[in-house]
């Protein structure tokens, strides 16, 4: 085996990457050119950096943001386990090795024979430690939480690298901390968070923290501003027990610190009187005890009671409590209401994570519930969860400052667009004998909103806004916009019904959203349907395919009779429609059990024969496959699939623009040879990918399926007629 042997000795300059959490690469790339190293590369996860072993040394002593300095070892392909092993006993571990250090070995990447990062972690502990057994006749200790030594091996397309870890134990340990207390913030993560904030070395405003917790950001907002070390107080490095370090680095790079410059205004409280004990004792092991007593401001309250600093100026940063709901709980609009109140126009950098399993949108949720504006939102994980840092300045509390000042005028303009909307669809709706009509389709940009009329209740929708758009602003223009729904449309507010577009999770795709279920009856033409305005998401009656329903139930009065598929049935609508047009069979195929029962009601509402009008519980494209191939030919075929599906009864995920011609493939075998099969997409963005067998012809017929009110912008769907050449 070929293992090139790098810079074990520590002389000369080395690539050494430079670790951090992701998303802050940006942030360590400016540290570490404060710190003078100039041949920099930001990568993922880090920066990578050209440098000599002393200088990699000191971003250890240094850095604020970096969790790990990786000096390189050794480089060699590795396949296997074996592999593994051998090369890293390639390196004379003895000889790098100062006494008998405690040591502890990482692994990123899988690959080849490489499948399991513990495991591969294992192999090269156990080529140190059989090397140092083999020198010395003992062989060193293991620990993983306070190593003296960490070994880190890369995985890249089947070559290792091997690095020393100048750090040891993960950086964002300062020495400072004695007890946490649960969930501590890491250091690096709250130094993060206030140089997002705009702290920098040699402030000397006041820095607020009204959630102080343990105090972890009150200590690291001391440290930088005295412009203290943030290694300063640290027992150990990595680089100690190295034996290619110089001898007294640690000392020298130790004293190119004169001292501390200036030590603001610290500010703290919390309701929790052990945690601000937790944090009058971390501020004292950092330096700043008693001699620093007059400039440390702890209190036991909660945020209700925010007093505001004397001066002006500082800078509020904090890291509100996470758990289940936490906006419903009070908690971050009783902050964001306090802020407004004590520091108006304070600068304010808060750290805020939703629960575990939440969803892709919750973040936004905890934004909207502090309900200050204006705050750019900076992604960021805290150990598993995703979070986000907000930063920005704090809003004032009087009303004609707080609220946005275009968002009367533009009520108004959404009022007049659905008041005009109104009175002319209404006659459209006489002329296609029908009560259920869409009213707006996000016709102005400022607002992302449908608005369904059925019979007489609103059924509101928002779709989410780009990221680009204020969450807080868009809330309070929205809201503007729905009290101008009942005088706009003349429909009593308590049979208006809002509800949030997002793409929903499998689980909760379902999900009842109200415990008392409101419905209106709809008709169009002679069919009745039964819209629910309260429980779920969808309300049963997609008004964009009215279209398509027509041009079926067309079809079958054309034939006086003939059999209808219709796959993905959701509440069987369509079925209605061709049964009350002739059709004198049909099967109705979909996987979700409320969606069938649902149309069944509808069956029996319009007097459909249940007995010639089945529906089919299953996953559609394995029961054309199978079972569906028994059901012989029809003459009529709608395929309208979800853009997405993941739910937990399919074998497997469903994508549209993935399998969309599995599925034409699949329904064509079912189509009789002068039949139509409809297919329906709903998905913006889907490109349609698929061509017909000879004999059969196919043609975009998505105009003549929109109506006149749901054909403004970009169309609601697009269909497809595939017929015999």
């Amino acid at each position: 085996m070929k293992v090139q042997i790098i810079a074990p000795h520590g002389r000369g300059r080395a690539d050494v990457f430079v670790r951090c959490p992701r998303h802050f690469e940006d942030l360590l790339e400016a540290e570490l050119a404060t710190l003078g190293l100039e041949d920099r590369q930001a990568r993922t996860g880090g920066v990578q950096v050209r440098a000599e072993f002393r200088d990699a040394a000191r971003i250890c002593l240094h850095s604020r943001i970096a969790s790990r300095v990786l000096w390189p070892l050794a480089a060699f392909d590795a396949a296997d386990g074996d592999a593994l092993y051998a090369g890293a006993s390639a390196i004379d571990w003895d000889r790098y090795l100062r006494a008998l250090p405690r040591i502890a070995v990482g692994f990123d990447g899988t690959g080849g024979g490489l499948n399991h990062t513990r495991f591969a972690a294992q192999r090269i502990k156990d080529a140190i430690v059989d090397g140092v057994r083999a020198a010395r006749g003992v062989r060193p200790d293991v620990d993983a939480t306070y190593p003296e030594v960490h070994v880190q091996g890369v995985l890249h397309r089947g070559r290792v690298r091997l690095h020393l870890d100048l750090a040891g134990p993960a950086l964002h340990r300062r020495g400072w901390r004695r007890d946490g207390g649960a969930a501590p913030l890491k250091e690096n993560l709250a130094a993060a968070l206030l140089l997002r904030g705009g702290w920098r070395p040699g402030a000397t405003d006041w820095l607020l923290d009204p959630l102080c917790g343990s105090g972890t950001l009150l200590v690291e907002g001391a440290l930088i501003a005295a412009g203290v070390p943030p290694g300063f107080g640290r027992m150990h490095f990595g680089f100690e027990a190295w034996a290619g370090a110089p001898e007294g680095l640690r000392e020298a790079i130790s004293d190119e610190w004169t001292g501390p410059a200036c030590v603001p205004k610290l500010m703290g409280r919390d309701t929790d009187g052990e945690q601000v004990e937790r944090a009058r004792m971390h501020l004292e092991a950092a330096g700043f005890g008693t001699r620093y007593e007059a400039k440390i401001n702890l209190a036991i309250g909660d945020v209700a009671a925010l007093a505001p600093p004397a001066d002006v100026t500082g800078l509020i940063a904090s890291n509100p409590p996470y758990g289940v709901r936490l906006e419903s709980a009070g908690m971050l609009p009783q902050l964001g209401r306090a802020l407004r109140e004590a520091v108006p126009l304070a600068p304010l950098a808060l750290l805020v994570a939703p629960p575990r399993d939440a969803g892709s949108h919750a973040l936004e949720g905890l934004q909207l519930a502090l309900d200050l504006p204006r705050l750019k939102r900076f992604p960021c994980r805290n150990g598993a969860l995703e979070a986000a840092m907000l930063v920005g300045t704090v809003e004032p509390e009087a009303d004609d400052q707080r609220a946005d000042a275009h968002a009367p005028e533009q009520a108004a303009m959404f009022a007049n667009r659905l008041r005009k909307n109104a009175k002319r669809l209404a006659r459209f709706g006489k002329r296609a004998g029908t009560n259920a009509i869409r009213l707006y389709d996000r016709d102005l940009p400022e607002y992302a909103l449908v608005v369904d009329r059925y019979d007489n209740a609103l059924v509101v929708q928002e779709f989410r806004a780009p990221a680009s758009v204020d969450p807080v602003l868009a809330a309070r223009r929205r809201d503007a916009a729905l009290a101008e729904l009942s005088g706009a449309t003349g429909i009593s507010g308590t049979r208006i019904f809002f509800r949030e577009r997002r793409r929903q999770r499998p689980e909760s795709q379902y999900e009842v959203r109200s415990r008392e279920t409101e419905q209106a009856r709809v008709h169009e033409g002679e069919a009745r349907f039964r819209v629910n305005l309260s429980d779920y998401l969808d309300t049963g009656l997609y008004l964009d395919s009215r279209g398509v329903r027509r041009r079926i139930a067309r079809a079958f009065e054309a034939r006086n009779g003939g059999r209808f598929l219709n796959l993905y049935a959701y509440t069987c609508t369509a079925t209605v429609q061709a049964a009350l047009a002739g059709a004198s069979e049909s099967l109705s195929v979909d996987l979700s059990r409320n969606y069938l029962a649902w149309g069944e009601t509808h069956f029996s509402d319009n007097g459909v024969d249940p007995a010639h009008h089945r529906t089919v519980r299953s996953d559609v494209l394995p029961w054309l496959r199978g079972d569906g191939r028994k059901a012989g030919r029809f003459d009529v075929i709608l395929l309208d699939p979800p853009t997405f599906s993941n739910s937990r009864g399919n074998d497997e995920d469903l994508d549209l623009q993935r399998d969309h011609g599995l599925m034409l493939d699949a329904a064509l075998q079912r189509l009789s040879a002068d039949g139509e099969l409809l297919f329906v997409a709903h998905a913006r963005r889907f490109r349609f990918d698929w061509s017909p067998p000879p004999g059969w012809g196919i043609e975009e017929v998505t105009r003549q399926t929109l109506d006149e009110d749901c054909a403004r912008g970009r169309p609601a769907h697009r269909c497809w007629s595939i017929r015999s050449a």
